[in-house]
């Protein structure tokens, strides 16, 4: 009776998630009743499209009030008129006034006007909120966010040590051994031709990228470089490093062709040790995530360009293939990927809150076992490119690019694929690495901006998308390049945008959080640790589970509402209107612009962000448990870590429906 006690307790916090979400999920149909239609006169809304938004941006309605939509098109060029769940997209010719209506809103919550007809470069964000009042789902989002934050206290009280939402940690699946699939897969990794089989089709897919963002169609959404990249491989990349690690540093194609150079082969195991390169050593002061993490912020900075501009794309992608074969040829290993490549920065501190990692069976026989090929190559595999300390000693995923080479390798077979619950070595890494500074502001970017994207490309507010784009309404390829010069006072709105986005994620929210750090420590009466660097860097760890839960509702929230995009641009990569291409001779693989259940998104998304909430306060604890070797110290410091972590969930609930 005790057992079965205990079990229901320590999955207590993830059944009230799961139950929180099918609430949300339903609430919206189910949990709040539908409103007849008032005898009132129709109420008409005035509203105007310009690129890219709408005004008003924000439209409070009642819930059964009739309204008719009065939507007036710019001189510029026409847009479409589409609201989540309606059945109707309608085109606003430009300079003419088409009428929508009347329509009755009978369900409480909020739904988004949407461009439905490409209109330039920032189209697929052309957004207005309608808000249906009174906004009981708002009020439930809330609800839930401090019911999951108390409940996940609540349950690190009672003390669970060494588990994760009353998952034990110590549970793994050795991936490798598993019957049946276990064996293939370790023929396919250890196969010395799996590396290059893999990165190949992307290398042809890349080459396709760079052609059309030079060459084809201006507008992102028309255009194979925007469309695939940031729309389809930016949520890929995101799903992936929460049930694969860091599957995509493993297929990248970015590397490879510095990599190839230098060992001058690009399928088998060169005789020879020395490389076709200086093999000088990287500066150790630079080895380290402020590169990489400052890059990924830099790219951010201009992130309305880079996503909707081909040709920004294109030329980004060519300065890090040039980059990534320079740093081989100079460095040999992959110090690009460590601390020049954007991606990598936000992958590898995220890997640590992955299911999947690579690790040695017994670490014991790796310690004894001097030769330590996967350190220094052997006759079936390179060394370890990545620099980790040694692969047979990983206790963290942060710096190993899963690219197999240790399982080829390594002589007694001890390297492995393992599957575990998310934050198996977030705690222990931690306490390990206190001074760490350049991963706890990565996990500051990361997270800061994944609730940026979702107001920005999702919200309402024109003002930010306009700052960021620069005023700027043309797409741009490499014919028309000279459009992007914004105006002086276009730039000065992007210096107030790039000051709000770099100055929320490097100063405001850092110093909140050590503020509540210092009183965390306070309350835990650990008066022998320094706030700086005993507790301040470690408790940012549990932004890594928390941020990456963030970016998965933003990525999911991209792929729903703009699928159709990337899809049909395999078969028209350049965007000139081909009915069938070389690369897909289909014809008719075209989709019209089609969100799948956007009115249900909200209900969709905010779950996800419960499940990062509720990862964060358990990480948050099992750090603190590490710290302090006490667990009511631990509670005191969890509890108060919990009101801000709680408090971030509270605000993306207001960004999505509030």
């Amino acid at each position: 009776m005790k057992k079965n006690k205990k079990i229901v307790l320590a999955t207590l916090p993830l059944a009230i998630i799961i139950l929180l979400f099918a609430f949300t999920q339903f609430s919206a149909v189910s949990i709040f009743p539908s409103v007849s239609a008032q005898d009132s006169e129709v109420r008409v809304i005035e509203v105007k499209a310009f690129q890219f938004g709408w005004e008003p941006e924000i439209i409070h309605v009642d819930a059964g009030e009739q309204v008719i939509f009065r939507v007036e098109g710019d001189n510029v060029v026409g847009h479409g008129f589409y609201i989540d769940g309606r059945d109707f997209m309608m085109y606003v010719p430009p300079l003419e006034t088409v009428e929508v209506g009347p329509l009755v809103f009978d369900t409480p919550g909020k739904l988004k006007v949407r461009c439905s007809e490409t209109c330039g470069p920032l189209h697929p964000f052309m957004i207005a909120d309608i808000i249906i009042e009174p906004n009981f789902p708002f009020a439930i989002f809330l609800l839930s966010a401090l019911a999951v934050g108390a409940i996940t206290v609540v349950y690190v009280q009672r003390g669970p040590k060494e588990k994760m939402l009353g998952v034990p940690l110590d549970k793994e699946i050795d991936l490798l051994r598993v019957r049946g699939i276990g064996p293939i897969l370790k023929r396919a990794l250890q196969w010395r031709g799996i590396h290059f089989a893999l990165i190949w089709p992307n290398v042809v897919i890349f080459m396709i990228v760079l052609a059309s963002g030079f060459f084809g169609n201006p507008t992102g959404n028309l255009n194979f470089s925007v469309g695939v990249v940031w729309i389809l491989w930016l949520t890929a990349v995101e799903y992936l490093i929460l049930f694969a690690g860091r599957t995509w540093c493993t297929i990248c194609p970015l590397p490879a062709f510095g990599e190839w150079i230098a060992r001058r082969r690009i399928y088998g195991v060169h005789k020879l040790r020395k490389p076709l390169s200086l093999d000088r050593k990287f500066p150790k002061y630079l080895d380290n995530m402020w590169g990489s993490g400052l890059g990924f912020l830099g790219v951010s900075l201009v992130v309305p360009w880079l996503v909707t501009r081909p040709w920004i794309s294109s030329l980004l992608f060519i300065v890090l293939i040039l980059l990534g074969v320079g740093f081989a040829l100079i460095f040999t290993r992959r110090y690009f990927c460590r601390v020049i490549c954007p991606a990598n920065s936000y992958i590898g501190y995220h890997a640590n809150a992955s299911f999947l990692a690579v690790r040695s069976r017994d670490k014991s026989i790796c310690d004894k076992h001097l030769a330590k090929e996967c350190m220094r190559g052997g006759p079936k595999g390179y060394a370890c490119p990545w620099v980790t300390p040694y692969p047979g000693g990983l206790t963290e995923s942060t710096w190993c690019g899963q690219c197999y080479e240790c399982l080829k390798s390594c002589p007694l077979d001890t390297m492995t694929l393992k599957y575990r619950m998310i934050g198996k070595d977030i705690a222990n890494m931690a306490v390990l690495a206190k001074r760490r500074f350049g991963m706890a502001w990565m996990g500051f970017i990361r997270f800061n901006l994944g609730i940026f994207y979702e107001l920005v490309f999702f919200g309402s507010f024109w003002a930010l998308k306009d700052w960021g784009n620069m005023g700027i309404i043309f797409g741009v390829n490499v014919f028309n390049i000279g459009v992007l010069t914004p105006s002086s006072s276009a730039f000065m709105g992007w210096i107030v945008w790039a000051t709000i986005v770099a100055g929320v994620s490097l100063f405001v929210y850092p110093a909140i959080f050590y503020g509540f750090t210092s009183i965390a420590k306070m309350a835990a009466g650990a008066k022998n640790l320094s706030t700086k660097n005993d507790v301040f860097v470690p408790f940012t760890y549990a932004l890594a589970p928390y941020g990456l839960f963030i970016w998965l509702a933003f990525t999911l929230n991209l792929i729903l509402v703009n699928w159709a995009y990337p899809i049909s641009r395999f078969s028209d990569p350049m965007g000139w209107g081909w009915e069938s291409s070389p690369l897909i001779p289909v014809e008719g693989l075209k989709f019209a612009w089609n969100p799948i259940a956007p009115e249900l998104l909200p209900y969709i998304l905010m779950p996800i962000v419960l499940i990062g909430l509720a990862l964060a306060i358990n990480t948050t604890y099992n750090i603190a448990y590490k710290l302090f070797d006490d667990q009511r110290m631990a509670f005191r410091a969890t509890a108060v870590m919990s009101i801000l972590h709680t408090g971030m969930g509270l605000f993306f609930a207001w960004v999505i429906i509030g």
